[in-house]
């Protein structure tokens, strides 16, 4: 899936300062993340404004079409419910406090395919490791979050 791809790559090259005081709430932020990874086909993804709750889903495509350039991207676009928008706004934040890598880390093998989690917002950006292995536990809470409320479930 070249266009979430792409993405990751533009928001994890995104200039600014590492972090804003941890006690204010960011005026707008987003988070984008690779969802449903497998070896053979790219992972979807999923990018997310937190102040509106408007999304861009970007589906997994399905063997053997995934590999054909020609394969159709499924995209979904919406809007969270409150609900849900809150619950990815209180993870966002503490995952943004605590930051995106934890300290002495060990990298995992997977054959997953990558693994993807950036956020940004007013004055910062940053990245998760490429090693998921590396990733602190509030990284890994916001990432689980996203999945469970956009991951595997066709149509949502």
């Amino acid at each position: 899936m070249i266009g979430a791809t792409a993405a990751f790559a533009l928001f994890a090259a995104s200039p600014g300062p590492a972090a804003q005081a941890a006690s204010t709430e960011p005026t707008s932020a987003a988070v984008f993340a690779i969802l449903d990874r497998n070896e053979w086909c790219p992972g979807g993804g999923v990018f997310l404004e937190l102040q509106t709750g408007a999304f861009t889903l970007y589906r997994r495509g399905e063997r053997p079409e995934c590999s054909s350039l020609h394969a159709p991207v499924p995209i979904e676009r919406g809007v969270l419910d409150s609900t849900a928008l809150q619950r990815l706004r209180s993870v966002f934040l503490t995952a943004r406090r605590a930051g995106l890598k934890r300290a002495g880390c060990e990298p995992i093998v997977s054959n997953g395919g990558p693994h993807g989690l950036v956020i940004v917002g007013s004055g910062f950006s940053a990245a998760a490791p490429e090693e998921e292995g590396c990733w602190s536990q509030e990284a890994s809470a916001l990432f689980d979050e996203l999945f469970e409320v956009f991951g595997n479930e066709p149509g949502r």
